[in-house]
């Protein structure tokens, strides 16, 4: 049976080991349930050469992506699949960095920015010089997808697990509670035709986050996509949290999946 790693930290209040973040405490929660065999660790070198291709490690995505990488894997979903783009309702296209910064009627412009290669930054809209304060280094001319910008009224974080929509999850109101989030909804039909068309994706990860928006114009659009196997849960329940990172790892893997089943 495959052991689950989880990261932990020493809290000096309770003075004892806990998950190292509200995620990893829920994936946790979630393996517990599952029966699953846990083990603690505090930094990655400590288990790096325990793990096998069996197990999974709860981490943050860059830990994860080294561990991974040690079999010679490199997870890699596109955020705005082909099968989906009818979805999008805006045009994007690819620049750099410094092409975007040097610019002002692209840095003016209220454009949505985000790095192609995970995490250098997190995406946001840009409408003055002063909202590229984190983005890089000049040396560092890396590539950003840019996309018309969205007046999005309400967003929602949709959970895939084998090609099913398990959950929807809302966000966006507790980072501006002006915007009222929770007057609008998503449109259902869209939803389910944004499910078929990525239920057909050759190619398709097991799991993943679909985000998807309500905007000014009253249409519900595709946001972006967001693989499992290091995915923040935004409130889904801790046993699915924990099957939907499983499938992923499996997935990546190779494996069976121990958790598939109902």
């Amino acid at each position: 049976m495959s052991k689950i790693f989880l990261r932990t930290k020493y809290d000096n209040e309770m003075k004892m080991n806990i998950p190292h973040s509200h995620n990893m405490a829920n994936a946790m929660y979630g393996f517990r349930d599952l029966g699953a065999e846990i083990v603690p660790y505090f930094y990655l070198k400590d288990i790096y050469n325990k793990v096998t291709k069996d197990d999974i490690v709860i981490d943050y995505v860059h830990q994860c992506n080294e561990v991974l990488k040690k079999f010679n894997i490199f997870p890699n979903i596109p955020d705005y699949p082909k099968e989906l783009e009818h979805f999008l309702g805006r045009k994007l296209w690819r620049d750099t960095i410094n092409s975007f910064s040097s610019d002002e009627n692209k840095w003016s412009y209220g454009y949505f920015i985000k790095p192609t290669k995970e995490k250098l930054f997190t995406g946001k809209v840009v409408k003055s010089i002063n909202d590229l304060i984190g983005c890089g280094h000049y040396d560092d001319n890396y590539e950003i997808i840019v996309s018309e910008p969205l007046d999005i009224l309400a967003e929602w974080r949709c959970f895939i697990l084998y090609d099913e929509i398990i959950d929807v999850r809302s966000y966006g109101s507790w980072i501006d509670s002006t915007k009222k989030s929770y007057l609008y909804h998503y449109d259902s039909n869209v939803l389910e035709a944004m499910i078929n068309a990525f239920s057909v994706w050759k190619d398709r990860p097991m799991a993943c986050s679909m985000d998807i928006c309500f905007t000014k114009e009253g249409k519900t659009l595709l946001v972006e996509l967001n693989d499992a196997y290091a995915l923040a849960s935004y409130g889904l329940q801790n046993i699915q949290y924990a099957k939907l990172i499983s499938a992923r790892w499996s997935q990546l893997l190779g494996v069976s999946d121990p958790y598939r089943f109902y």
